[in-house]
């Protein structure tokens, strides 16, 4: 097989990228290469939008499949197929089981109701299935929609809204040092939640495959665990009781507006999806790694890589002055939550101080008037 990956370095695409190199397939990864790749992938090193070079670079060819991870809004998804699908036999497209309705009740089927209003994700990625679908009708390229639900591998532990992928430590150390997590919903949200490994048998079952052609499926774990069950799991590894604090969705919602449809939408609604399809078109396709085995997998790997990228000091202060706004709110005493700055791994600059206070701070007139004054003080550095 010859396969297209358009990205193949996030938390879905590397799993694809390594499930079809233990299969022997032969990958071609278009990629700005920022981060290191798998030896046995011929790379075209440029940005997606490329389209000229791209051509360049594979004029002649023809893929058994092409897999784009990169579309989040229709005009991605137009210009991506109307340029892949001369060079491919199949093209892949990668949605979500968030195109659903969620606020119709019960487990999702590849023919339910789509389109959650109150999340643009939601909106955008069942736009870009329709655009995909118009333009399959006229092409020779056959077409396949994945919709993943929640899925995890190393670098992300599945428990709603948390840092960017490679900062997760942040949730663990702040367990550790006896702070508070935020919990909505009082934990009770549902969804199914798989490892990347066993997704990507999925998918990559799905290439050349004539049951995936014009077809969509919901590549998703059989577990449908609630956020508790991942708290729990992590205070089992961890071995240390994990205090929370429960904020209404609202709240959540409005201290952080540009999360504000995930919360809402996507954290907020039980999203319990059938994998029926998936197992049908392909047998080998099953959940190997539990809930419980896949975190411990996360957990380990954070701590045998040196924590990854570390603490993302933005997101532990957003959680500090979140939980510090409720309580206030609500008469609820903090004393014991260890709200302030802590150094969780010993190696904290300046710089990562700052960021604590800025965001911290940032509905503080006072620290809002000493953030510009060292804004306006590092420019004029910086012309001299």
């Amino acid at each position: 097989m010859k396969l297209l990956i358009i990205g193949g370095t996030g938390v879905l695409s590397s799993s694809i990228t390594a499930e079809s190199i233990k299969r022997g397939y032969d990958v071609t990864m278009i990629n700005r290469g920022h981060r290191k790749l798998p030896d046995n992938i011929r790379l075209v090193k440029t940005d997606r939008t490329n389209f000229p070079y791209i051509k360049s670079q594979i004029e002649g060819s023809l893929f058994d499949a092409v897999i784009d991870f990169l579309c989040y809004t229709p005009k991605d998804a137009e210009d991506s197929f109307s340029f892949y699908s001369k060079f491919a036999k199949q093209y892949i497209f990668i949605s979500s089981c968030a195109v659903y309705d969620k606020t119709i009740p019960g487990i999702k089927n590849e023919d339910s109701p789509k389109g959650l209003k109150i999340w643009n994700y939601s909106t955008n990625k069942w736009a870009c299935e329709q655009c995909v679908s118009e333009l399959a009708k006229e092409s020779k390229c056959k077409l396949t929609i994945v919709r993943p639900c929640v899925t995890y591998d190393d670098t992300r532990i599945p428990y709603g809204i948390t840092p960017p992928y490679r900062f997760h430590w942040t949730l663990c150390a702040r367990v550790l040092a006896g702070k508070p997590i935020i919990r909505w919903n009082h934990g009770t949200t549902r969804s199914n939640m798989m490892r990347v490994e066993d997704f990507a048998v999925g998918l990559v079952g799905l290439i050349g495959n004539t049951k995936a052609y014009n077809e969509s499926f919901n590549v998703c774990g059989d577990e449908m665990p609630s956020f508790n069950d991942v708290l729990d799991v992590i205070r089992n590894i961890l071995k240390k009781e994990i205090k929370l604090v429960d904020v209404s969705s609202e709240f959540y919602a409005k201290e952080l507006p540009a999360k504000a449809g995930e919360i809402l939408g996507g954290r907020s609604i039980d999203a319990l999806n059938s994998n029926e399809k998936i197992k049908s078109a392909v047998p080998e396709f099953k959940q190997t790694i539990s809930l419980k085995d896949g975190i411990a997998k996360t957990i380990s790997a954070y701590k045998e890589q040196n924590y990854q990228k570390g603490i993302d000091w933005q997101f532990d202060a957003e959680c500090d002055r979140i939980i510090k706004k409720w309580c206030k709110q609500n008469k609820i005493a903090t004393k014991g939550m260890n709200l302030k700055f802590v150094d969780y791994l010993g190696n904290a600059t300046y710089k990562d101080k700052y960021a604590y206070f800025v965001n911290v701070n940032k509905n503080h007139l006072i620290a809002r008037i000493i953030m510009k004054s060292v804004s306006l003080i590092c420019r004029i550095l910086k012309r001299f």
